[in-house]
């Protein structure tokens, strides 16, 4: 057990009630593939605090092939209880405001600077545009809104520029799971194969697009899971897209034998369904559907052009 001891203020519950913190409901959104701006949902995750799961309502969403683009919005009412004798540093000094994410399934921090707050400003308003890259992160990922030192005051010999004085804000954002374009699940059990395909739908056109009922299983009990090497995301294994364009061909093929297959290419599917997610694939991509041999040439083509 180590203890720190610190010579210097940090914010606290009673001086976030007296600046009068307040902020607004995290936004995303991202671009498809036909330049169409669509904003994502992002919904709590039942009983896990500050958690929260993005939802594509058009569930065309993957980090490795899409920009994520986050909107905070925040404001501080009374700044000027943050500087001066009781404040976090003098009347003289400059504090900042950024964003810090890290995800450790991704092995990636950074610190993005978003605004700065001198004595002088009676109240700010801001709203920050964050820009996550595509086959950046994967799994779970936190946002803090952190307040730090730009500039200390002048004598305050144990504040550095940069010195982080407390999180106004801390979200987990989980990156795996409906939104992404690939149902994919992870699971481990060393007696099964490496990597199968789950389709347990009966009518495509209307069961919705998640993993309960259509997914690619990765098993990463087997002994050559390691072989894959998909930390850095889906792009960045070639082996994992040839059992993503293996197992989303076999997918499509299901869904041509359900009996549903004339409804999902009028587009007559159901929002957030199978159907739905198939149509945009093959109306979006160079798949060619007319047999197995050519949905699957068309797919790795496709892929190989665009990982």
């Amino acid at each position: 057990m180590s203890t720190s001891i610190k010579f210097h203020r940090e914010l606290d519950e009673k001086l976030m009630a007296r600046i009068g913190y307040s902020q607004q409901p995290l936004k995303a959104y991202y671009t498809n593939e036909m330049n169409e701006t669509i904003e994502m949902g992002v919904e709590p995750e039942e009983g896990l605090e500050n958690t929260f799961q993005l939802a594509d309502p058009k569930v065309h969403y993957d980090p490795d092939i899409h920009d994520l683009n986050l909107v905070f919005e925040f404001g501080i009412e009374n700044t000027r209880f943050l500087f001066g004798e009781n404040g976090l540093t003098g009347n003289d000094g400059v504090l900042g405001i950024a964003v810090r994410w890290h995800s450790r399934d991704s092995a990636q921090q950074k610190v993005v600077p978003a605004t700065v707050i001198n004595s002088v400003d009676d109240h700010i308003d801001y709203q920050m545009n964050l820009r996550i890259q595509k086959g950046t992160v994967r799994g779970k990922v936190s946002f803090e809104v952190i307040l730090y030192v730009v500039k200390p005051a002048h004598g305050q010999i144990h504040l550095v520029s940069g010195t982080v004085l407390g999180v106004l804000r801390s979200s987990l954002l989980l990156f795996d799971g409906n939104t992404s374009m690939f149902p994919i699940l992870e699971v481990n059990n060393p007696n099964k194969g490496l990597w199968w395909v789950d389709c347990n739908f009966t009518d495509p056109s209307i069961e919705p697009f998640d993993d309960e009922h259509v997914a690619i299983v990765i098993n990463k009990g087997h002994r050559h899971y390691k072989q894959l090497k998909i930390e850095k995301g889906i792009g960045s294994s070639p082996l994992m897209l040839e059992i993503v364009a293996t197992g989303l061909q076999i997918i499509i093929e299901t869904v041509k034998s359900s009996g549903s297959w004339q409804d999902i290419l009028a587009n007559n599917s159901e929002t957030g369904s199978i159907g739905e997610a198939i149509y945009y694939f093959i109306n979006t991509f160079p798949w060619d559907t007319s047999s197995p041999e050519n949905l699957l040439r068309t797919m790795r083509e496709d892929f190989n052009s665009r990982f």
